[in-house]
């Protein structure tokens, strides 16, 4: 300003002076602007950054992870073996080994009181008889205690450590079961969520259980029994189970995310903690552009706390609603009047299937963007065979069994954390209006001089050249 005044009033100066002057005024107003400019454009297209938390977060204030495990064989040869070609049963069979079958021959012959999710539970195996041996926290626990059956897509599985039903769901659904004991005393169920954690006040015994130690002896052992012989069909090419490790009020999806675990070995699962927190000054931005959703911004059809596993689910239930007009069993019924995908509907579910999704499925989980506030944990898996000699007794189960038979059938399986504490993500927005000002008004001020009076001067010297102007035209 006071460059430019100094052209235009000092009449004395040699014309190339102002126009170096000039020159030089209008080149450092042009970088100050873009400089400006980039500034407004980082700050448009990078509205939140991630860094760590300056607090180190216990384990004993996050659950330990829900844990799922499935025996890879879909139906006990037992069950299945005396089923006759041609009957409703022997089709689902056929569907819950993944054979390539044409059902439509079956369509209209199955009876009300066959339903494929019965057919399920009635062949595959127990919890009872899959977990044979579970040690928590150095307390051997009877496994029907602290695991419970469960449907998804590997069949019926075994679940640790899910949230309660009535806190998970919205409402019940015919193929969720409680999650507490009935043969004794059980847990008490508490209400858990990645932002307001567990409640203030806990009874003494509860789930989901949290972490309370690092080392093998404070997590959890399960010794799984695979019963080769009673094998029918393998979700795989062989036998074994497999794992998966999730949030606890997440939806599992075993087929795409579980881990395998073999017969005839131990395998140990080191548990590291990945939390995700959220400032609430990023609320503001829109969720496009900091790629996240808090959990009271979009409402979900069938779960109560939004993740972006939950939101695909109910992706794939709207897909095959749309596609075949019922919803497979281990999808969330997102309507409580949907009905569940039966023998009628296999052919189209099979088609379906191959799809994976439409244009309005694609839609839909663009729109599924990861929680504000997660909770994840990454496995660090690590494996060893039993000994081809003798197998050392971890258990007053494995004690009464043969070598051969542990070999065959069995295998160790251990879950625990390594460290007592960990750093959490926090996204943060990069500038909010303090900041920017700070930034822009610094290369201003460094450029052009400019200050918070700068307007003024602007307005001074608009009415300075009118007048001036106005004088020479009298």
């Amino acid at each position: 300003i006071d460059v430019l005044k100094y052209i235009i009033t000092e009449k004395h100066l040699p014309w190339w002076v102002k126009v170096f002057f000039f020159i030089i005024a209008a080149s450092v107003v042009f970088v100050a602007i873009n400089l400006a400019v980039g500034i407004y454009s980082k700050w448009e297209n990078t509205p939140v950054i991630i860094g760590i938390s300056s607090t180190m977060t216990p384990i004993d204030k996050i659950p330990f992870p829900a844990i799922t495990v499935c025996n890879m064989n879909q139906a006990k040869k037992s069950k299945v073996e005396d089923l006759m070609p041609g009957t409703i049963k022997y089709a689902m069979l056929q569907k819950t080994c993944y054979r390539e079958t044409n059902y439509t021959r079956y369509e209209g012959k199955g009876l009300k009181n066959e339903t494929f999710t019965d057919f399920i539970i009635d062949i595959s195996e127990r919890c009872e008889d899959l977990l044979v041996s579970c040690t928590f926290h150095e307390q051997k626990i009877p496994c029907t205690d602290i695991f419970r059956e469960i449907l998804v897509d590997e069949g019926m599985c075994c679940i640790f450590n899910l949230l309660h039903p009535y806190y998970l769901y919205k409402f019940r659904s015919h193929y969720i079961r409680d999650y507490t004991s009935s043969d004794r005393f059980a847990d008490i169920a508490v209400d858990w969520d990645p932002i307001s954690g567990y409640p203030k006040r806990l009874p003494s015994s509860y789930y989901p259980r949290p972490g309370v130690g690092v080392g093998t002896s404070m997590g959890l052992q399960i010794i799984l029994n695979g019963n080769v012989n009673d094998y029918y069909c393998s979700s795989t090419n062989g036998p074994g189970f497999k794992v998966l490790l999730y949030n606890p009020i997440d939806q599992p999806r075993l087929k795409e995310s579980g881990l395998p675990v073999m017969i005839g070995h131990q395998t140990s699962f080191r548990l590291i903690a990945r939390s995700f927190e959220a400032l609430p000054t990023i609320r503001h931005i829109d969720r496009s552009k900091r790629q996240c959703i808090f959990s009271d911004e979009q409402e979900l059809l069938f779960y109560r706390y939004y993740t972006r596993r939950n939101c695909e689910a109910e992706c794939d239930a709207l897909f095959f609603l749309r596609s075949c007009d019922c919803i497979p069993y281990y999808l969330p019924q997102v309507y409580p009047n949907a009905s569940v995908c039966e023998v009628d509907n296999f052919q189209c579910l099979n088609r379906a299937e191959k799809e994976v999704y439409d244009a309005e499925s694609s839609q839909c989980k663009e729109l599924c963007l990861s929680s504000c506030h997660d909770l994840i944990f990454f496995p660090d898996a690590f494996t060893t065979p039993f000994s081809q000699t003798t197998v050392r007794a971890q258990s007053e189960y494995l004690k009464n069994l043969s070598s051969e038979y542990i070999r065959e059938n069995l295998a160790v399986v251990n879950f625990f954390h390594t460290d007592n504490h960990f750093r959490s993500s926090v996204r943060t927005a990069y500038t909010g209006p303090t900041e920017y000002m700070s930034l822009t008004g610094g290369i201003m001020s460094l450029m052009i001089g400019f200050s918070v009076i700068f307007i003024a001067e602007i307005i001074y010297i608009i009415l300075f050249i009118l007048i001036m102007l106005l004088l020479l035209l009298l």
